[in-house]
């Protein structure tokens, strides 16, 4: 079967950058590593999005058609994912593999390294950008939330995510396995608003609005840190490629004549239309059912950023990535309140999905579908 990347074609467009800092997701990081950069594009592509809830009732019935089928697609269409998702539907449902049911033993549908398996490296600092009409309590709230998944990584300005017993250490194989150091995460604070009128965001847009951010912020990203910043919509935008009818979120990065790359997150608010597709609950740990359940997608696409940046590094022959591969799992969960978490990140609680560990072995609550699926590695 020949190897399909987990790519989207997007629409090609132009950003111009004044005192951007871009750096190679392994070249050094620190002064060296800043440079003026003008004329940034799109690479043209992003991720597979995160899938919606219901993403098994949009897959094909036909295992034959999940199994041919071509997750790179075209781009800023509310279809485009639906081939990927019959792809996904093969993989969740362990169709075309045998079953496996020993804790520790090979799981289905492995994640392999591809290519030069380039990962981020070093100290990478998160960046949000809040696009839309953002309220500033909500944003308040949303950085608190948010920031506190990176920062309950130790009590530096930035941590090294191979920490036991937190969510980003289910990343940590993919570089110790490679005789790679781990990255540490930092998060940076950020309350303006980006384009506050906007309201439908394409793909290309996305960009854009986190080019303007860069623009009128140039010395926001930490000296000796890779940004990656962070698209965060208000509940009156939305994401028109496909937000709530194939996914939650994306990935994606741009790029220079010289190579050098900028890495970015897309994710949004929203309203009630679509808790069906992109909350697990509505009655939730943090009391924003929004917020806690995009807390799950920026985990999510967190953890497919610092292992497959380029998009042609870590995933599986279906051209799922590693938190695809667990998406809408939660592992062993608490209900209290009305909400379940299934874990405490320094005082608040979370229901984060989990992730594929590297080593391809299944894990106890991936034993019932032999998969590699666990909360904290």
């Amino acid at each position: 079967m020949k190897l399909r990347l987990p790519l989207i074609a997007l629409t090609s467009f132009a950003l111009s950058l004044s005192s951007v800092v871009t750096v190679y997701a392994e070249a050094p990081s620190g002064d060296s590593a800043r440079s003026s950069v003008n004329n940034f594009q799109s690479v043209g592509i992003r991720s597979h999005g995160f899938p919606v809830r219901n993403w098994a009732d949009l897959a094909a019935t036909d295992p034959k058609a999940a199994l041919s089928s071509s997750p790179e697609v075209a781009s800023d269409s509310e279809s485009a994912d639906l081939s990927w998702l019959d792809s996904l539907s093969a993989v969740m449902t362990g169709k075309g593999a045998a079953t496996r049911a020993v804790v520790g033993g090979a799981a289905a549908n492995p994640i392999t390294c591809h290519t030069t398996c380039i990962s981020m490296s070093g100290t990478v600092a998160l960046i949000p950008v809040w696009v839309g009409a953002w309220a500033t309590a909500d944003v308040t709230k949303w950085n608190t939330v948010l920031g506190n998944i990176v920062t309950s990584l130790g009590t530096a300005k930035a941590n090294s995510i191979a920490k036991a017993g937190h969510v980003f250490n289910t990343n940590t194989l993919y570089f110790t396995s490679k005789t790679k150091v781990a990255p540490s995460l930092q998060w940076v604070t950020n309350t303006a608003i980006t384009a506050p009128t906007a309201v439908s965001v394409t793909d290309a847009n996305v960009a854009t609005y986190i080019n303007t951010f860069i623009s009128t912020h140039s010395t926001i990203v930490p000296t000796g840190t890779t940004p990656l910043y962070v698209y965060i919509g208000a509940k009156t935008t939305l994401l028109t490629s496909g937000f709530g009818t194939t996914y939650c979120g994306w990935h994606s990065y741009g790029t220079t004549s010289t190579l050098k790359n900028v890495q970015y997150i897309a994710i949004q608010d929203f309203t009630s239309k679509y808790y069906g597709a992109c909350a697990m609950q509505t009655t939730s740990p943090n009391a924003n059912t929004g917020l806690d359940a995009m807390a799950s997608v920026f985990a999510h696409e967190t953890d497919e950023t610092l292992t497959d940046p380029f998009l042609n590094a870590w995933y599986d022959v279906y051209g799922s990535e590693n938190a695809d591969k667990c998406a809408w799992t939660f592992g062993t969960t608490t209900t209290t309140s009305g909400y379940m978490y299934n874990i405490q990140l320094g005082s608040l609680k979370y229901l984060i999905q989990q992730n594929w560990l590297a080593n391809n072995l299944i894990t106890t609550s991936g034993l019932s579908t032999s998969t590699a699926c666990s909360l904290v590695g």
